[in-house]
């Protein structure tokens, strides 16, 4: 394998005049182990060596470009488990801490060109890192010297020759690990396994006039593939406080490196690393629900058989809940990945919430996956698009949305879906009125809200695979059967049903009230009205138009209510739950110059996308 870069040298000359005989002598400076050369000396002229960073651009060729494995980001993967669900994928998104500045070519006061990266973004190397900067010949022959730095130390200067032209190596292995010399005729090193190997190579030409310094910025590359293996589970709303951890099939290879060309030779035997769970850390120092483990290899055949195990693993919800994942079985996540080197490929296992599969199905026959809980925003945060720990009847503020909106208690001109917003993006999607098909009777259209509970109807057309909840300790409730979903430990008998609780909704106003955002949960009920406690109201997706029955623009919604038969104005028979796909209109008003969607608030429930 060959880098290219920026070429340098480091010879060191001292010319000694000796008073006492007015002799000239001529004397060279070397470092241990490290191969020189004799010549003149020019007092001043300097390499001054500057680290940028690693280069993290992905340099792919054609036949990479169209692997799947090895582009930009792949097609989501859902697969369930006893407890939870796991969103996988294999994309090149490795994060990094990134410098402060976007490394181009840049010349050297002496017009002469020292660094040949162009244009790249590059990731911090940390302080306290070893790496060893050679200087050979320009036809790479000859080893001239070696040298080795630290980064963040001062005194990365190296003297050399006015008039010369080098070419430079630099090889780190991204730790405080020393660095091997080599010699001219035995320049290969046997790589360490496991170890990010950051090599760049170039050449320079040393100004004629002494006394001039050359300033060298150094880019490093990745030498092997680097894989990198993210737990994330931001898709349960909270932070990873412990687990178990194990990850098989990865036959991963070290090399030989020639140094003076950068030419890899991987090694014929395979080595197995020990990942547990002590070999993530956070990505985000102040976060505990992003962890990364890596692995480098100079292998490039296919690893087919990764898998990576997770059991017992913690997790305290943003509202403070503590839930166990993978108690009862092991959590499996397989991955096949084809290393390119140079590269960095990220195996990404998203933990996120499992879904409840209606018994019922949509207007076109399809299954239809709900959220246990309602949508929340929590704004100001890292991760602000949220389901409620704790399925249960609250007022809260921020729960409710405006039509369209992707914030709540906000009108908006251009409808988005809040849903789409739950990490990862694109897993969840507000309801269709199709999806509605499967926790209503299906039939007819309310364009006129029902405003109380236990409004005396003539016929019984209760809600098919319903049943009511009424004055419980969690509120007033439609629940609905389901065929999978509703056995999970990890969740209580609020959270293991497709239970709508009645929320209620905010009549249709232009203006919202002042601070609503900031009320508590008693001044939201107070303005919620009689609807509270009697009311489970959706917003659909579906876009603005002229419905059924209505004129002007409207748009879908889901009402379900507690309801009794009367005989001659007589209530009758049991309590059952009613609930309509429901029609309703929508006004423009205009707020700060800008046209939007008046619409009343409502909760937001959200179905699998995939």
């Amino acid at each position: 394998m060959n880098f290219s870069g920026i070429k340098k040298a480091n010879w060191i000359v001292a010319t000694v005049l000796l008073a006492t005989s007015g002799m000239l002598a001529t004397s060279c400076s070397k470092e241990n182990n490290a191969s020189t050369e004799n010549t003149d000396e020019y007092d001043g002229t300097n390499l001054v060596l500057t680290v940028k960073g690693i280069n993290e651009n992905q340099t792919l060729n054609e036949e990479v470009k169209q692997s799947s494995v090895n582009t930009k980001s792949t097609k989501m993967s859902v697969k369930s488990y006893a407890d939870v669900d796991v969103v996988s994928s294999i994309d090149n998104n490795v994060p990094f801490n990134g410098t402060s500045e976007v490394i181009s070519q840049k010349n050297n006061g002496s017009g002469q060109v020292a660094n040949a990266n162009t244009n790249l973004r590059a990731a911090t190397l940390n302080a306290g890192v070893t790496y060893r900067l050679y200087l050979l010949s320009a036809d790479g022959t000859q080893v001239v010297s070696s040298q080795q730095f630290t980064t963040g130390s001062t005194g990365t200067t190296i003297g050399v020759t006015p008039g010369a032209t080098y070419k430079w190596v630099a090889l780190s292995y991204n730790n405080a690990e020393a660095i091997p010399t080599i010699a001219t005729g035995s320049t290969s090193i046997l790589l360490p396994e496991n170890k990010d190997v950051l090599y760049t190579s170039g050449n320079v030409t040393i100004p004629s006039a002494p006394g001039a310094d050359v300033s060298l910025p150094i880019t490093f590359q990745h030498a092997f593939s680097r894989l990198a293996i993210e737990l994330n589970s931001m898709g349960v709303f909270g932070n990873m406080n412990s687990g178990t951890v194990s990850v098989s099939g990865l036959a991963l290879k070290t090399a030989t490196i020639d140094v003076a060309t950068g030419a890899l030779t991987p090694s014929a035997s395979t080595y197995t690393p020990a990942i547990n769970w002590n070999s993530f850390t956070n990505i985000d120092a102040a976060y505990n629900d992003a962890k990364i483990a890596y692995v480098y290899t100079a292998g490039t055949s296919t690893l087919s058989n990764v898998e990576v195990s997770v059991s017992d693993l913690a997790v305290t919800h943003s509202d403070g809940v503590d839930r166990t994942f993978g108690s009862a079985s092991p959590i499996k996540i397989s991955y096949s990945i084809t290393p390119t080197l140079g590269n960095s490929h990220r195996l990404l296992a998203n933990i996120v919430e499992s879904a409840l599969t209606a018994t019922g199905l949509s207007q076109t026959g399809t299954t239809v996956k709900w959220s246990r809980s309602n949508l929340y925003y929590a704004a100001g945060t890292r991760n602000p698009y949220r389901f409620f720990a704790e399925n249960k009847q609250r007022s809260d503020a921020n729960s409710y949305f405006a039509y369209g909106a992707l914030t709540p208690a906000k009108f908006t001109a251009t409808p988005g879906d809040p849903c789409a917003a739950v990490y990862p993006a694109g897993l969840w999607k507000q309801p269709k009125s199709s999806d509605y098909f499967s926790v209503t009777n299906g039939e007819g259209l309310l364009s006129g809200l029902l405003t109380s509970v236990g409004t005396l109807i003539g016929a019984r057309d209760e809600t098919p695979n319903s049943s009511i909840g009424v004055a419980t300790a969690t509120g007033n409730y439609a629940q609905y059967t389901s065929t999978a979903g509703g056995n999970n430990a990890a969740f209580n008998d609020a959270s293991n049903n497709i239970r709508f609780y009645y929320n209620g909704q905010l009549a249709q106003v232009s203006v919202l009230p002042n601070d609503f955002l900031n009320l508590d949960l008693t001044a939201v009920a107070n303005l919620l009205g009689a609807s509270y406690g009697s009311q489970a109201t959706f917003w659909a997706s579906d876009a603005p138009g002229n419905l059924l029955g209505l004129v002007e623009l409207g748009t879908y919604g889901y009402l379900a209510t507690t309801e009794q038969q009367a005989l001659l104005g007589i209530p009758t028979g049991t309590k059952f739950v009613r609930a309509k796909r429901t029609g309703e209109l929508l006004s423009k008003v205009s707020l700060l110059g800008l046209d939007v969607l008046s619409s009343t608030l409502k909760n937001v429930r959200c179905v699998r996308a995939i």
